[in-house]
């Protein structure tokens, strides 16, 4: 277990001094910051908020784009790590393995109203109601930009957009014909590799691969918690357009493996383990012994044709499979098919219509759970089906006020037509100034988590003697959605290429009816509060006071005010929220000489309650950086710690171990070489 005294901190303040110190000597040939520019930087494009290409400017949402350069000079190894830096997005880790990340409340390990894409493919999951961070990973040279949406999006994406969209969109074929090595080594360790061709005048290809292993945590007392994750995962883009660029064609496909042990080590001081959880056999003195095993894999096409000016069309079908399997003999897999298509039309210069179809079928299996009694679920094939249609009207009345009128329009398995619409104001009050509001319905629809269980029914095995409890789920047909009202208004502003300005304010109106209230529920614990209303304040300013440097800083307030809670039967170790009330984000960026960059990231969370001192979250400061040399145009080495101002603190705590595991200092080296 690594154990840095303190005493460092003079040194990293020195280091920021100098740093800072060299910022007005720096030269004006420098190679890295000066090409963001600040109207590039608000011109970026994003499809995310109405499925269709605009500027980030022009975007009434509460929108936040992740350039390649900004994960690049993060310092991330992992798509959740590089997440931190969007404004109001709360990105908590919990473990080696497991993440919580959440917009605008309700967060936690399986955040249900997130919707979360890879390049048009879901990554939402029809077990558990989230999204398996761990799971989720790339090269990340190989990421062009990752768009994240603060608000509902169900109008255009459907159900469970409830408080934000997350698209990670990976870079085109052609843009990556050059082969790509990272090594990392240190506190973590990684390797990632992908090499890129041009198999036609139109068309490219490349394949990748990834190695990542994350040590274990410690928990309150300084033991190590030998949970360690460790990963692989390859996979492929092809890429294909006709001469005239009218057909563009698109396929992709990962495999993954991981493994890792949930061996939560027992706190001396004070033993909380849930007393009904001690007749498992798989707990043993007080330590639970668990190791779980992630594989699966997906596969996607999709066709775009550019009909002519005014017209242009999309389809794109994915597969996706996953299978969870637990030394506890507890077993889950899930299956998913799904078919999209768009069209876009652009009646005239000032209007321009969208519409579009999806249907998804997705299943999932429950294997029995054998341990002195055994455990079966019926039916065995639990088969939920999806079908909507959207429709977006996008109107400029003249050139500073545009109106979008949007809705989707969804049947779910429980036979009710849910209506997901949308309205949102732009007005273009001068060149470099943007006001826009909208109001936004959206819902969560259930995940087999929420399904109800009748009482099992109890039978003795003739051969084993054993007890068989058998589980009959209820399927979706009795289920109601959960729901969300927004009110959203922001303002954007920048000047010249110095600095940027970015406001949004909400207001929201929760209904909760899911929650599990079966034999998931010591997996994930159901959300006690029934209404409720978020209101929240996010802010990001971006300041260049010469070429060479650059400073962020973005800050974000959310209240809860809970007005009913759910009947609970058991609510001990339910918590009632995990979300901070402030956070914080300040990231420096440095080209100190054209081959030599420095980057320095401090990020504040605010104190959470939990259900008993040990389980509170305290507030925390933490202090990142990275100090980069290019030694040329094909290498770069760079030294990165996390935590530089604490050893260890938690961050989240999801109930799954006595007391919150604790994120610790790190340090590692890492090259990244072309070739």
């Amino acid at each position: 277990m690594r154990r840095i005294k303190k005493k460092v901190n003079p040194v990293i303040f020195w280091a920021i001094y100098c740093c800072l110190s060299s910022v007005n000597g720096v030269a004006n040939d420098a190679i890295g910051l000066e090409k963001l520019s600040m109207e590039e930087l608000m011109n970026s494009k994003v499809v995310t908020a109405t499925r269709s290409e605009q500027q980030l400017t022009d975007t009434a949402a509460a929108a936040y784009v992740i350039s390649q350069d900004d994960i690049r000079r993060s310092g991330a190894t992992t798509i959740p790590e590089a997440l931190r830096m969007v404004p109001g997005l709360h990105v908590a880790r919990i473990n080696s393995t497991k993440w919580a990340i959440s917009a605008r409340g309700f967060n936690g390990l399986i955040a249900d109203k997130l919707l979360v894409m890879m390049d048009g493919r879901s990554l939402y999951s029809p077990i558990n109601k989230g999204v398996f961070w761990e799971i989720q990973d790339r090269v990340l040279d190989d990421i062009e930009r990752i768009e994240v949406i603060r608000g509902p999006g169900a109008s255009v994406w459907g159900a469970n957009a409830a408080n934000g969209v997350i698209n990670i969109i990976t870079k085109h074929s052609a843009d990556t014909k050059e082969g790509s090595m990272t090594l990392f080594g240190g506190g973590k360790y990684g390797a990632g590799i992908r090499k890129g061709w041009q198999f036609s005048d139109q068309g490219n290809a490349r394949v990748y691969g990834k190695f990542l292993l994350d040590e274990s945590f410690a928990n309150r007392l300084g033991n190590n918690a030998n949970e360690e994750w460790t990963s692989g995962r390859g996979g492929f883009r092809l890429d294909w357009a006709n001469a005239d660029g009218k057909h563009a064609l698109m396929a992709q496909g990962d495999i993954f493996y991981g493994i890792y042990d949930e061996n939560n080590v027992k706190d001396e001081k004070k033993d909380i383990y849930n007393p009904s959880l001690k007749d498992y056999p798989f707990f043993i003195n007080g330590y639970n012994l668990n190791r779980v095993v992630k594989k699966g894999g997906n596969i996607l096409g999709r066709w775009n044709y550019n009909q002519s000016l005014s017209s242009r069309m999309s389809a794109q079908i994915f597969y996706d499979t996953f299978q969870e399997n637990q030394s506890q003999n507890r077993s889950v897999n899930s299956e998913t098919f799904d078919f999209d298509f768009q069209h876009v039309i652009a009646l005239n210069e000032a209007h321009e219509l969208t519409w579009g179809l999806n249907y998804r079928l997705s299943l999932v299996q429950l294997k029995p759970v054998n341990n002195e009694q055994t455990l079966i679920f019926l039916p065995k094939t639990l088969q939920n089906n999806r079908f909507s249609v959207f429709i977006q009207d996008k109107w400029s009345w003249n050139e500073e006020l545009e109106i979008t009128f949007s809705s989707k329009f969804e049947h779910h398995n429980n036979n009710n037509l849910e209506v997901e619409p949308s309205v949102r104001l732009l007005w273009k009050a001068a060149n470099h100034y943007r006001v826009w509001a909208g109001v936004s319905r959206a819902v969560r629809l259930p995940s087999v988590t929420d399904l109800k269980v009748d009482s099992p029914l109890i039978k003795i095995d003739p051969v084993t003697g054993k007890q068989i409890n058998e589980f009959t789920f209820k399927q979706y047909e009795k289920s109601t959605s959960d729901e969300v009202i927004s009110y959203e208004l922001g303002y954007r502003y920048w000047h010249s290429d110095k600095f940027s300005l970015d406001i949004a304010a909400y207001f929201n109106q929760n209904t909760i009816n899911l929650r599990a209230i079966n034999e998931f529920e010591d997996w994930f614990p159901p959300q006690p509060i029934k209404k409720s209303t978020t209101l929240g304040l996010e802010a990001a300013i971006v300041w260049r006071p010469v070429d060479r440097a650059r400073f962020q800083l973005s800050a974000s307030f959310m209240d809860l005010n809970i007005k009913s809670l759910q009947k609970l039967e058991n609510s001990v170790g339910y918590l009632i929220s995990q979300d901070p009330n402030f956070l914080l984000n300040f990231r420096s960026s440095f080209d100190i000489t054209p081959t030599f960059e420095a980057d320095f990231w401090l990020r504040y969370a605010d104190a959470v309650s939990g259900q008993d001192a040990d389980q509170a979250i305290p507030s925390y400061f933490t202090l990142d950086a990275r100090l980069a040399w290019k030694p040329n145009k094909n290498l770069e080495l760079a030294f990165i710690a996390n935590n530089l101002n604490d050893s260890q603190h938690p961050e989240f705590y999801d109930g799954s171990s006595p007391n919150p595991l604790q994120v610790e200092r790190m340090f590692w080296l890492q090259g990244n070489l072309k070739f």
